[in-house]
């Protein structure tokens, strides 16, 4: 997906992944808003049809995410900050549009950070990672129980991991108020059009509206 619409939009379809850019200046709140909305419905909208499909024998929990017997809340909450936030460190530092020379595919390499996240995270939380692919399993079944580790663990972790590369890896140097005219949509995150030094298009930008 990030491949097909990164382009478009972004390709988040992760409200902490959302988050993260917002608190980072990068994306105004208005826009922030819509694009978590669009992603808890896309979630439930996907769930709901594979509901519909699958036959009742085995349709299960739809793979609900829960907490595997002998962790706590404390540790699940733990596990998923981490892995969202070398998720989300991964995203931000491969989107960078300041970046000259960049190596290897986006997609790939956000690819291979989310399958790394789910090889060590399975068999702690069911590697969350994402709210709005917690939530909508959640709403089919009707089952919200430790619900609140899969919003709060990805959303520090998400929040995190944009602040380090934003902030200590690699600082973007702005001021207070040109952060907040990019919060409020007053301004884009980045020019219209800018290009990386090999003359390509800068793909997968957030533009605030």
């Amino acid at each position: 997906m990030v491949q097909s619409v990164g382009h478009v939009s972004g390709a988040h379809i992760n409200p902490a992944v959302t988050f993260a850019f917002l608190i980072g200046s990068q994306m105004s709140l208005f826009r922030a808003i819509f694009y978590i909305a669009a992603q808890l419905l896309g979630a439930v909208a996907g769930a709901a049809v594979l509901y519909g499909v699958t036959p009742a024998a085995i349709r299960g929990n739809l793979a609900l995410n829960t907490l595997h017997p002998g962790v706590s809340l404390g540790q699940a909450t733990t596990v998923e900050i981490f892995l969202t936030l070398q998720f989300v460190l991964c995203i931000f530092a491969t989107y960078d549009e300041r970046r000259n020379g960049r190596l290897g595919s986006v997609s790939l390499a956000i690819g291979f950070s989310l399958t790394l996240g789910h090889l060590f995270g399975l068999y702690y939380t069911g590697a969350g990672m994402n709210p709005a692919r917690s939530f909508a399993p959640a709403v089919l079944t009707r089952n919200f129980t430790n619900h609140w580790v899969y919003w709060v663990g990805p959303i520090i972790g998400g929040a995190l991991g944009g602040l380090i590369y934003d902030f200590i890896l690699f600082p973007r140097m702005r001021g207070l108020s040109e952060r907040l005219s990019i919060l409020k949509g007053a301004r884009p995150a980045e020019p219209e059009g800018q290009q990386e030094a090999t003359g390509e298009p800068i793909e997968l930008k957030t533009q605030s509206l």
